[in-house]
């Protein structure tokens, strides 16, 4: 995420994280307030090195209520997980990671999918991101519409929220951030929590080549199934044979 503003981040006494999670959700709150549909949700810190961010699609969360001898959840919520190590690239790019989040909760709530089973996030997603919280949302390789950037309007827009997230983290610890084998100062970017891309099968060069709206994407497979209709994660179009 990059932006020209900035707020100091020094820790002054070591409080651990139970302040920076009691802010997200104060943040969190406001959001919900101002914007129709998105749903409550139970925010955690953890560590992880592989994403700065993730949203479950199930509801993990829940009030427990006595029912018999036993407890069931009622209420159920969405977990939104921040990393501790994203939490030392200071408060504007926890923000960001929180709208990340947000646009993919009001997404869930909303019935629209947005990522495909590697996490490989779609236009949908860069549109809820860039039309209701006012991210600006890049490519990022394989990973698609992900690379999460605040800009000075957005931090204009929640100067509040970003106020209570930086008092927080003056008063918390965070993570190390670490680096990339091979790739000095880079830092992994916000995966929502995929998983690893598995290594391809070879192509059958024998089967048709399909393509769809996106500027260079193609498939190839069998006519069956390219017939019978598959969709680009990304663009939303059905391939066509070419």
């Amino acid at each position: 995420m990059s932006s020209s503003a900035a707020i100091e981040t020094t820790p002054t006494d070591h409080d651990g994280i139970a302040g920076i999670v009691t802010a997200l959700q104060a943040v969190w709150a406001n959001l919900m307030a101002t914007t129709p549909g998105l749903p409550p949700v139970t925010i955690i810190i953890k560590r992880d090195s592989k994403a700065w961010g993730h949203t479950t699609i199930a509801k993990t969360w829940g009030a427990q209520t006595r029912e018999g001898e036993g407890f069931t959840l009622t209420g159920e919520r969405h977990e939104i997980m921040v990393s501790g190590e994203n939490l030392a690239r200071g408060p504007i790019n926890v923000l960001g990671t929180l709208l990340h989040e947000a646009s993919h909760a009001l997404n869930l709530a909303n019935g629209v999918r947005d990522c495909d089973s590697n996490g490989r996030h779609n236009m949908k997603f860069k549109a809820t991101a860039e039309g209701t919280f006012g991210l600006e949302i890049r490519q990022a390789g394989r990973l698609g519409w992900t690379d999460t950037h605040v800009t000075l309007d957005t931090l204009e827009r929640y100067a509040a929220e970003l106020l209570i997230i930086g008092t927080a983290l003056n008063m918390s610890t965070v993570a190390h951030t670490p680096k990339v084998q091979g790739l000095p100062g880079f830092t992994l970017p916000p995966t929502g929590g995929a998983a690893p891309t598995p290594p391809r099968k070879p192509r059958n060069k024998n089967n048709p080549k399909a393509v769809c709206a996106c500027e260079g994407s193609s498939i190839r497979a069998p006519l069956k199934v390219i017939v019978a209709g598959v969709r680009c994660e990304v663009c939303g179009e059905l391939f066509a044979i070419v």
